[in-house]
């Protein structure tokens, strides 16, 4: 068999993931870059030398693209730990010549040295990975954001704390009463002693001339009969009768509050009109 038949359909290389790893509640907890992470590491991995697997932060960063940092990449690699993916076998030092060497690693679902997968992620309790950030990298996220600030105002400008005023409402001072058994309602009387209800008169008419006016008014026997003769159209046919529909002096209850309201109104009004006339009239004679 010929070398070009013999490489008929193999795959090109990549990077192994099992299916039965992924449906693991642990894989399933990862993060998306502790999850890349552990294929950058497993790209390392050689099934014939059943090595150990290891790569520094600074190409990890590299590798992994824009979107990650070295202190993303440093706790991606405690939360592979944690959940049982990856072991620690050997401490990160510097070498003979002086250049660092990153930590070392195994592979928990990997053969390593004659010895068979640990697979220590199948025995996650569930309690899921949380790391507090020390006070340190708040410090100095805090002044790295406060430098950017600065820098996009400019060279020669400066961030200053403004003095604001005062609380609004005084502590010491006297705070209002709570409702109460010593707490009054608003009384329903909105006027006083000396208040005088509004009128249209200009000048102050007394109350008893308005009711006697009233009364002059509404009284049906105060209206004199004129006889018949005196009357220059008594010999006419017509009916010159005031209409049942319009002679209401019958219907004015002097005794109920309301309808002596409206006529003092009434009165009010034409007191009103006569004083306008008066000038008029003056005038005309």
């Amino acid at each position: 068999m010929s070398r070009r038949n013999k490489d008929k359909g193999r795959l090109a290389p990549f990077v192994p993931v099992t299916k039965d790893t992924m449906k693991t509640p642990a894989w399933k907890a990862l993060s998306h870059g502790a999850r890349s992470l552990y294929i950058a590491l497993k790209g390392r991995y050689n099934s014939r030398l059943q090595n150990a697997v290891y790569i520094s932060s600074r190409v990890a960063v590299e590798e992994l693209g824009l979107h990650s940092h070295r202190d993303s990449v440093l706790r991606w690699f405690r939360e592979l730990q944690y959940y049982g993916f990856i072991v620690m076998v050997s401490l990160p030092h510097h070498g003979l010549n002086g250049h660092g060497k990153a930590a070392h690693y195994r592979l928990t679902e990997e053969w390593y040295l004659e010895k068979a997968p640990a697979r220590d992620y199948l025995k996650w309790d569930g309690e899921l990975f949380h790391e507090q950030k020390s006070p340190e990298y708040y410090q100095r996220k805090g002044a790295r954001f406060y430098r950017q600030k600065n820098r996009s105002r400019g060279p020669d400008v400066r961030t200053t704390l403004v003095q604001t005023c005062g609380p609004v409402s005084d502590k010491g001072g006297s705070e209002m009463p709570e409702s109460g058994t010593d707490v009054r309602a608003i009384s329903q009387d909105s006027t006083g002693p000396d208040v005088r209800a509004i009128t249209s008169l200009t000048t102050p008419c007394p109350a008893s001339a308005l009711v006697s006016a009233l009364s002059a008014v509404t009284d049906a026997a105060a209206v004199p009969d004129i006889p018949p003769n005196d009357v220059p159209w008594a010999d006419s046919d017509e009916d010159l009768s005031i209409p049942g529909f319009l002679d209401r002096r019958a219907e004015i209850d002097l005794s109920d509050p309301a309808t002596l309201a409206v006529q003092r109104r009434r009165l009010d009004d034409l007191a009103n009109r006569l004083t306008r006339l008066e000038p008029l009239r003056e005038a005309a004679e």
